[in-house]
């Protein structure tokens, strides 16, 4: 559900998490038993008086730094609070709980001082409090920010750089003729140009044309329905309107647009609320003609979704020289004297370009700022400082980005600001930084008992629909900030955050509460003296942005943990430590732990004292060989993390980790540690789990036990029995198999050397619904497979090393209901490898049913040396085919008209289709690696979209030709490589040669018949930069064996023997003797 638009202050959620406290029943207790309510009373009316003042504090800020100072003084005290009543309620809890007689020796806290404790916050918030009479700041003032400058159609196309092929792209989409009315949406962060690209789609002449009305609307933060609604009738009307009656308004604005093709734009909109978005647009939702058009631009993914009919268009950063040509033009172009400073400039120029990160608003204000600045140190100032330490009124910037962080609610900017500790261009991951605002106490507890992780879910999809965050183009649960937007962070974000770069630890403060490391190279440094100086810090997260260890310390110093009292995140990611000290466990407010890839091979038992640990993540820990035997009194851990670490089997009773929600590995020990049964008890997990050592399984009860089939919140099972798939019961490992029946909410299921001879009956079955990837591996004595084309989803097959598996027919489709109409209905990517015995393919082909794998995207099949029979003929999908080692398969390829990419090796039998002219029109890549012996001549226009044509070791190949029924010369207007090598019997390229306008590279070894290389290369051939031979005795000089052959403009270099006749009819290239690869 979205968020309404409405702004708080960043101090307003840390005061709600102290309100909450206090209110709480176990800090309530302990300051009756104290017999102190009175102070309890006091504080949370200090509290509620600073409260009500922040809204014009945080306004007031950005132009007052005695307010800015305020406000640090005010979070520092708030901390200090905000720890204190943690660790009331912590000690609470664990008296209550009774959970560790550990914990005695740690409870003496309160029992002296805690009342000074207390006061002293008081006091400090009472001075605070005196001091907003100084600073005028008034009561229950509401944020306001400056106002902004209305937009309008108007603009000049010629400072506009980088944007043509988005322009192509929505004008294309703007033109098309709908039924109904079009909404358009550009989204982008704030700054990125998607006015300026509205605007240059509703100027386009093309567009212009098309439409009977058209009208600009700026729209900003308030979508006033009336407003907005007059605005438009005026723009359509060319009249000034007083009414100022909706109804009156949309009846009169209906009746103008009525079977007339509009096209209006909604520039910068920010309404969530889909209502108003629907009665806004009723007056010509049914009344514009067809292939009416609505643009929209904003930066909210929420707002596009609501307002979309199509796939809203996600507007992308400038490349570093579209960004550089608009900086010239504003910083340079005032007139001849402009030429010489850009000449002097130009290279400090381009770094300032680049620290923009292909923001436009970010270029075109520092080239503004810089314009007419001759002096080559005032350049360099703006290059070695912060966007943000540009004076307000300088900046465009600062305003445009601030404007979405205002209007964020008040947890969402403390989530926001705590991101200030990653590094610029740091990847993060979703699911790790919503654990890290977890154990900062950032997410506010849903009353719907949602699981917290769910909130902090939202939170960051938020972040993400508002454009603070970026999804990575590594994978989607990875994601970035723009330079700038990490700007951002640390600005609102202080002292309080403070990342270790370089040298840079003594920027660290005694109010520092968050310290990230960033371990740069092995010689990162951390200067541990430095960082006990922030006593009260929470946060100690080491950030390894490449794959860097670095020493570190052999072990983690016990006087730093006793200093660090507060901490509530540690991270130490890549370090050579090979231990943690006992003090560990007396940091009482820790809440994520991790230890990852390093050299600890046990955890010490103090661990299990961490009452309020939520994370612990020991990823890549390879010498951990066990885990603390008490860690089952670890009651508030919800992730424990044990991939990649030499662990066999987990301790006892880990089943008393009812808290526990993730849960990455599960040993089953032999003979030792906990059964599997006791899964059954850690009923929350969700994620994934990768079961181990199943070989150790004695008790099929132990498995019943487990109940996999209840955990609806899993989306991930492994399973595997690492025992090379070897037993001496298969029925019993079915019958275990059956046991583990995972819920059918599954996604993902992978299966491991699995020792049964059959599956059991729900693997297969259609009332898994959900699953959409499957690998069976390694399951070496199964003769027959599973019935997976019931499976309704599934999306990626991988099958691998059944050495028992002879033959693959209808059994492997299953039965046809009225739920699946079809066999593999959803299937995209199929991988078949390793079947050291398999035969056959579809013994009863009139059974496969012609829309099997009709969807099929990607096919591999390989390493299957006894399969002989046909493969899958109608594929329509298929895009990617790769067949490899299969020596014995004899048939045709598959019809599949949607190919792209063809790779087949060491398949001498099979047959290459040379007679069908249709069957490789879309494909661009063909790779034949000693196969297809029945080839001789390949048409070279059978292939006209060809980019890359690599063929190897094809030993009856003997010419590249043109169909008998094209007597015109191929143009492969597409290929920009051609190899053609190790083909013992190739004599000809096509007669007159072939046009290849695109071509890079040509390839030609070991052609021992070869006569000559293609005609009229030199005008057929424009691109041709390189040229590689060798092995080809018939066409090479005998004085230059091997040579590679390198392409200049039109002259030759080096010192050649310009009268050996290859280089007649190479004219134009030049020579370089170093031998080419095979």
């Amino acid at each position: 559900m979205a968020m309404e638009l409405v702004a708080g202050p960043l101090m307003g959620a840390i005061f709600n998490v102290l309100l909450d406290r206090i209110a709480s029943t176990e800090v309530v207790n302990f300051f009756k038993n104290k017999n102190c309510e009175k102070l309890l009373k006091r504080l949370k009316i200090i509290l509620l008086s600073v409260n009500v003042v922040l809204n014009d504090a945080e306004e007031k800020q950005m132009k007052n730094g005695a307010v800015k100072e305020w406000l640090e003084e005010l979070k520092d005290v708030a901390f200090a609070a905000e720890d204190l009543l943690d660790e009331i309620y912590t000690d609470a809890k664990i008296k209550a709980k009774q959970v560790n007689m550990l914990h005695s020796g740690h409870m003496s806290f309160y029992c002296k001082g805690v009342e000074e404790k207390i006061e002293d916050v008081h006091e400090r918030l009472e001075f605070i409090m005196r001091q907003k009479e100084v600073l005028d700041l008034k009561v229950g003032k509401e944020i306001k920010m400056a106002h902004k400058t209305p937009t309008s159609s108007v603009m000049e196309a010629s400072d506009v750089f980088g944007r043509d092929n988005d322009k192509e792209f929505l004008v294309d989409l703007v033109l098309t003729h709908d039924e109904k009315i079009g909404v358009i949406p550009i989204v982008g962060m704030g700054g990125i140009g998607k006015t300026t690209l509205a605007q240059l789609i509703y100027n386009d002449q093309r567009v212009q044309k098309e439409f009977d009305l058209k009208a600009w609307i700026y729209v900003s933060e308030e979508f006033d329905i009336c407003k907005i609604t007059k605005t438009l009738l005026e723009a359509v009307t060319s009249c000034s309107c007083d009414v100022e009656d909706l109804n009156f308004l949309q009846r009169d604005l209906k009746m103008h647009v009525m079977k007339k093709k509009f096209l209006f734009v909604l520039d910068d909109v920010w309404n969530e609320n889909y209502d108003n978005w629907d009665k806004f647009r009723s007056p010509f939702k049914h009344a514009g003609e067809h292939g009416s058009k609505i643009i929209v631009t904003t930066r909210s993914w929420c707002v596009a979704s609501i307002m979309q009919t199509v796939s809203p268009y996600n507007l992308r950063e400038l490349s570093n020289e579209d960004s550089w040509n608009l900086f010239s033009k504003h910083a340079f172009d005032y007139g001849d004297s402009s030429l010489q400073l850009h000449q002097s400039l130009d290279k400090v120029g381009r770094e300032i370009v680049r620290k923009c990160k292909g923001l436009p608003l970010a270029v075109k204000t520092l080239a503004g700022l810089l314009r007419c600045k001759s002096d080559r140190q005032e350049w360099c100032k703006v290059l070695d400082s912060e966007m943000w330490d540009l004076q307000y009124s300088e900046s465009n910037i600062l305003p445009a980005l601030r404007l979405s962080y205002h209007y964020l609610p008040s947890h969402l900017k403390r989530c926001f600001a705590y991101c200030a500790i990653f590094p610029k261009d740091y990847e993060f991951e979703k699911e790790n930084l919503v654990l890290l605002w977890m154990a900062e106490g950032f997410l506010q507890q849903s009353k719907r008992h949602r699981r917290i992780e769910e909130v902090g879910n939202e939170y960051f999809s938020e972040l993400v629909s508002r454009s603070f965050f970026q999804q990575s183009r590594r994978g989607k649960s990875c994601f970035l900030m723009h330079h700038l937007v990490n700007d951002l962070a640390q600005f609102v974000s202080g002292t309080f955050s403070i990342r270790m770069e370089c040298s840079n630890s003594n920027e660290i403060k005694e109010r520092t509460r968050h310290l990230s490391h960033i371990i740069a190279d092995s010689s990162s440094y951390v200067n541990l003296k430095d960082v006990s100086k922030a006593n009260c810090l929470r946060t100690f997260l080491q950030i390894r942005p490449v794959g860097t260890s670095i020493d570190l310390y052999n072990n983690m110093p016990n006087d730093l943990l006793t200093k660090l009292r507060c901490l509530r995140v540690l991270s130490l990611v890549g370090t050579h430590i090979y231990s943690l000290p006992n003090s560990v466990g007396e940091l009482k407010h820790l809440r994520y732990l991790e230890v990852a890839d390093t050299e600890i091979v046990r955890l010490p038992e103090s661990i299990c004292s961490l009452f309020n640990l939520q994370t612990l993540k020991l990823v890549g820990c390879h010498n951990l060989i066990e885990l603390p035997a008490s860690i089952h009194k670890l009651v508030n851990l919800r992730h424990l993390d044990i991939r990649g670490t030499s662990l066999r089997w987990m301790p006892l009773q880990i089943n008393e980790l009812n808290s526990l929600q993730n849960l990455s590995d599960f040993f089953v020990g032999k003979g030792c540690g906990s059964s599997l049964g006791e899964l059954g008890e850690l009923s929350c997990l969700h994620g994934g789990l990768f079961i181990h050592c199943l070989e150790h399984i004695v008790s099929i009860k132990d498995c019943e036990k487990a109940k996999l089939k209840e955990k609806h919140g899993l989306e991930k099972l492994s399973l595997d029995w690492c025992g090379n798939g070897e037993t001496e019961n298969s029925q019993k490992e079915k019958t275990i198999l059956n046991s583990l029946q995972p819920h059918t909410n599954l996604k993902k299921l992978d299966i491991y050397d699995y020792p049964g001879t059959e599956f059991p009956e729900w693997l297969g079955d259609q009332s898994f619904y959900n699953l959409v990837s499957l690998m069976l591996n390694g399951c070496k004595y199964c003769y027959k497979l599973p019935p997976l084309g019931q499976l309704p989803m599934l999306k990626e097959l991988q099958i691998s090393k059944f050495e028992g598996l002879v033959s693959v027919g209808s059994e492997f489709l299953g039965n046809r209901t009225s739920y699946v109409s079809d066999y593999f209905p959803a299937l995209e990517i199929l991988r078949i490898e390793s079947m050291p015995l398999w035969e056959k393919w579809y013994p009863n082909a009139e059974n496969a049913g012609s829309k099997a794998l009709f969807h099929l995207r990607e096919f591999h099949i390989g390493n299957c040396p006894k399969l002989s029979g046909d493969l899958p003929d109608n594929l329509p999908s298929l895009a990617l085919l790769v067949i490899r080692d299969c020596k014995r398969l004899l048939c045709s390829l598959p019809n599949s008209p949607s190919l792209r990419v063809l790779n087949i090796q060491n398949c001498e039998s099979l047959e290459f289709q040379v007679h069908s002219p249709r069957c490789h029109q879309s494909l661009t890549s063909l790779f034949l690696h000693g196969s297809c012996d029945s080839l001789v001549f390949l048409p070279l226009d059978l292939f006209p979209n060809i980019k890359s044509l690599d063929i190897w070791g094809c030993k009856n190949l003997e010419a590249l030709t043109v169909s008998e029924s094209d007597t015109n010369r191929p143009n492969l207007k597409s290929l920009h490589s051609l190899r053609i090598r190790h083909c013992p019997n190739f004599t000809s390229f096509p007669k007159g040669g072939f046009a290849a306008s695109k071509l890079t590279l040509l390839t030609i070894n070991y052609c021992q018949k070869l006569n000559s290389l293609p005609e009229q290369m030199h005008d057929l051939m424009p691109s041709l930069k390189e040229v590689q031979l060798r092995g080809c005795p018939k066409i090479e000089s005998s004085s230059m064996r091997p040579l590679r052959i390198r392409i200049c403009s039109k002259h030759m270099e080096g010192k050649q023997n310009l009268s050996d006749p290859l280089f007649a009819r190479l004219k134009g290239l030049a020579t370089d003797q170093s031998p080419s690869s095979s």
